[in-house]
């Protein structure tokens, strides 16, 4: 796909790839020691993915692919094994996107374009908010579906073998970050087809290199995937709203498509759109391609939620979806614009507004900041208690991901297994090992210890650990947790969740 003849061309160090980079690790730099000020505990998901790390897998989650688990993994030998981890990754992808996207912008347009669109991003919830909030494997989602915008328009524009390579490396690593980066190539390669000029180039026979490589790269988890169907459906009816009567279900998914759609845009929508008025803008093919992958992508969303009854569309699923339309966009407005001044300022003013907000939401833990403030949870008040009963090695049961995922750090030779993911991996290596309970209710709402291993409420060898959720400006503590720690021997018990093999 050759550039339309009147795109501009600009060489020099302004706005270079080297300037986007540098200006992204500055934010991203500032971000994690944002987060670092809550300490070093982890919290949602971040502590559910460290209990998958124990292990080598080829898949951990039925509902998601094992790329993240595997780059924390590789990075806690490097690390620490702590938090470092999660943020190293989480950061590192934000740059590698805001690369992406500028060298994408670059194939068709001047480096003011792209350092635009690229240090842009900060102005859409899901990367300038969310993304410091509550990503995991959704944080590589961002850098994954950057490449494929890049890896698409470079091979469709100059279709050698090699492009075509890297189209389908791309493809597969996307494939194996979030399931949903699908929707972006399904749409891509619809919008695609719909051009005379790519179309021969798919047509063409060194296209058939893409999809080989990406079937090449998945396979392998592919298989392992097949093999938890039963998990998968189970997980897909949580996730994606597939429970209670249909039309409920689509009222609902209608809906949080459309508002999760207008949340993605903000406040992004809303600042550009004075830049746009009034402006002859002229459009180039590769953004027309890159719109037309959005409209056709969100078609194909519309269609799931019609056919399946999805009632529960994330602002998350959506990322492969309107990240292409945000960039064609934004180019073709910044090219209309003499100075580029105004539209940094707002990046800029935007970036600190969030940094401001973030580290007041950790300088007062509590409503209206954030509900459960699991940042604060005193974990290492565990610490002591559990070596002083537990011998090295031991295999710690937890009851919740929050409480596992922390402990996988505190202890790294202790198999630990966290009661929501039995089914998924089994850490313990060898039998015979000592087997201890770690159990709150606290940490689950209230909600009482399940049964067969509510005998620890009578065990007199139960020791309890009483912690106060300590912060800088709360030195008192501003709430309270009790754990339980209860030695696991009955030979019943032992065998069901202190065993190297499964028992069902």
């Amino acid at each position: 796909m050759k550039a339309d003849a009147e795109q501009p061309v600009m060489t020099g160090p302004a706005y270079s790839l080297r300037l986007t980079l540098i200006v992204v690790t500055i934010f991203g730099v500032l971000s994690a020691l944002v987060r670092r000020i809550a300490g070093d505990y982890l919290s949602m998901d971040d502590a559910k993915t460290n209990v998958f790390t124990q292990v080598w897998q080829w898949g951990y989650q039925p509902n998601n692919p094992p790329l993240f688990e595997w780059l924390i993994k590789i990075l806690h030998h490097l690390t620490t094994g702590d938090l470092w981890s999660f943020l190293l990754v989480k950061y590192l992808a934000l740059i590698v996107a805001a690369g992406f996207i500028h060298a994408a912008v670059r194939t068709y347009a001047g480096q003011r374009e792209a350092f635009g669109t690229a240090i842009g991003m900060v102005l859409l919830y899901q990367v300038g908010w969310n993304f410091h909030q509550a990503f995991t494997h959704s944080a590589l989602l961002l850098p994954a579906v950057s490449a494929l915008i890049w890896a698409g328009l470079m091979s469709f524009r100059q279709p050698s073998y090699f492009h075509m390579f890297v189209l389908g490396l791309t493809v597969g690593i996307s494939l194996l970050t979030k399931y949903n980066s699908g929707l972006f190539v399904a749409g891509y390669l619809l919008a695609s087809l719909a051009n005379p000029r790519i179309r021969t180039v798919i047509l063409a026979r060194r296209f058939i290199i893409a999809p080989l490589v990406t079937a090449a790269i998945i396979l392998p988890h592919a298989i392992w995937f097949l093999a938890q169907s039963s998990a998968y459906r189970e997980t897909l009816e949580t996730t994606m709203g597939l429970e209670g009567a249909y039309w409920d279900r689509l009222g609902e998914g209608l809906l949080s498509l459309i508002v999760a759609t207008i949340s993605f845009y903000v406040p992004w929508a809303f600042l550009i759109a004075p830049l746009a008025k009034g402006k002859g803008l002229v459009w180039f093919s590769e953004e027309r391609l890159l719109i037309r992958s959005t409209v056709l992508s969100l078609l194909i969303m519309v269609a799931a939620v019609v056919l399946f009854g999805m009632g529960n569309v994330s602002e998350r699923y959506l990322i492969p979806v309107l990240l292409p339309a945000y960039v064609g966009v934004t180019s073709v407005v910044l090219r209309a614009q003499k100075s580029l001044r105004p539209w940094v300022t707002l990046c800029v003013a935007i970036a600190v507004l969030v940094t401001v907000i973030r580290v007041v939401t950790y300088l007062f833990p509590g409503p209206p900041f954030c509900k459960d403030c699991r940042e604060y949870i005193p974990y290492a008040a565990l610490e002591e208690p559990i070596r002083a009963v537990a011998p090295e090695g031991s295999v710690l049961i937890v009851r919740e991901e929050n409480t596992g995922g922390n402990l996988v750090e505190m202890f790294p030779a202790s198999p630990v297994r966290v009661l929501t993911s039995f089914n998924l991996i089994n850490p313990i290596g060898e039998e015979g090992l000592s087997c201890f309970y770690i159990w709150s209710e606290d940490m689950v709402g209230g909600v009482a210890v399940p049964p067969p291993l509510d005998y620890v409420y009578n065990d007199p060898r139960t020791v309890y650990v009483e912690a106060p959720w300590r912060h800088m400006l709360k030195p008192e503590g501003f709430r309270k947790t009790v754990w339980g720690i209860t030695p696991v021997d009955k030979p019943s018990l032992y065998e069901l969740f202190c065993s190297p093999t499964e028992r069902g």
